[in-house]
């Protein structure tokens, strides 16, 4: 494993990846450049809030493409229907717009807090890639929070994906073993990315391809053996209170199709038990962090990774600041109905 990112190689393939956000400036401008530093030739970013107040800083950086998500937009893409309630179609629409206008090779479609890490050379992998009928597919490790305070927004170690018997996942992950699937709280399917003009559709994890019949089916899939996706589920307490919220408020119909099962269930553990931050901090402290035994838990299947996640150090002067603090008070900022039910 690299002790440092590796940075794809000018091989004259270009690549970069597409993000619908509503997250604050820190997380968004930290994903765009990562990605830029390491490699990617472009980067697409679409706001769901057309009044997202990140689009000056983000148009001010150098090969990120912002798009305002306003009504005109939506009038635009979709006339007699405007703007889906689904986030899920909304991410689908736009990451299939920018595949439409992009002048790139290979395109991937993530979210604000997924990080493409590179244990060797993606760029290398994607051009010896021969099937554009195919998917990449980066595998995802979940980001477990460290036992003690947490200072920074992406400390702690990451969960691997994984497939268990029913009886060594509960071994694996009691007590919230109904709360995963795969072992991981959000997703353990990852994120695929594309050859530019093939023909495949973007998803939110897969792509898809038009069948003999007409109707989209899954594209066949290849994982990849380079890089892999690293998942931030809620980067402090409040980030993880707000999105459970969030998927609260959108109508019933569209948290049925959006969500699955677990996490579901996970959401409702979490509006039963905390019912403001200071119970939502040590909810999600029963969730999230690596305690002593989750540990010996976790070791004993062989789940975890250590990855030397470092933004900073990549980024240098350019990175935003990190610190909690500042990143939960633009959170705070940005959704004023919802901190309307936090008490602080």
């Amino acid at each position: 494993m690299s002790q440092f990112p590796i940075k794809s190689m000018e091989n004259g393939l270009r690549w970069g990846a597409v993000l619908t956000a509503n997250e604050p400036l820190a997380l968004v401008e930290t994903n765009v450049r990562w990605h830029l530093a390491t490699g990617a030739s472009a980067m697409f970013v679409f706001l769901d809030d057309p009044d997202d107040p990140a689009a000056e800083a983000l148009s001010d950086i150098t090969d990120c493409t912002v798009q305002l998500c306003d009504d005109a937009y939506w009038r635009a893409r979709r006339p007699h229907k405007g703007r889906p309630a689904s986030q899920m179609r909304r991410q689908t629409i736009n990451a299939n717009r920018a595949q439409n206008r992009c002048d790139l090779d290979w395109l991937f479609h993530i979210d604000a807090d997924e990080f493409i890490w590179q244990d060797d050379d993606l760029a290398a992998e994607l051009a010896a890639q021969t099937d554009p009928q195919t998917e990449l597919n980066l595998p995802v490790l979940e980001r477990i929070f460290p036992p003690g305070a947490q200072s920074t927004l992406f400390e702690g170690t990451y969960r691997a994906s994984s497939d268990l018997t029913e009886d060594d996942a509960e071994a694996a992950f009691a007590p919230f073993t109904q709360f995963m699937k795969r072992g991981q709280y959000s997703h353990g399917a990852g994120k695929s990315g594309v050859q530019v003009g093939a023909g495949l559709r973007l998803g939110v994890h897969n792509a898809t391809r038009t069948g003999s019949e007409g109707r989209q089916r899954r594209a066949a899939k290849r994982v990849s053996t380079t890089a892999r996706l690293l998942h931030f589920d809620g980067l402090t307490p409040l980030h993880w209170l707000m999105k459970g919220l969030r998927y609260r408020q959108t109508p019933p119909d569209v948290q049925a199709a959006i969500l699955q099962p677990h996490r579901a269930a996970q959401i409702e553990w979490l509006l039963d038990n905390a019912t403001n931050l200071e119970q939502a901090r040590s909810a999600h402290r029963t969730l999230f962090a690596l305690s002593p035994e989750r540990r010996a838990q976790l070791t004993r299947f062989g789940l975890l990774r250590d990855i030397p996640f470092d933004p900073a150090r990549v980024l240098g002067p350019d990175c935003p600041d990190l610190h909690m603090a500042g990143f939960d008070a633009d959170l705070m900022r940005r959704n004023p109905a919802l901190a309307g039910v936090v008490s602080t």
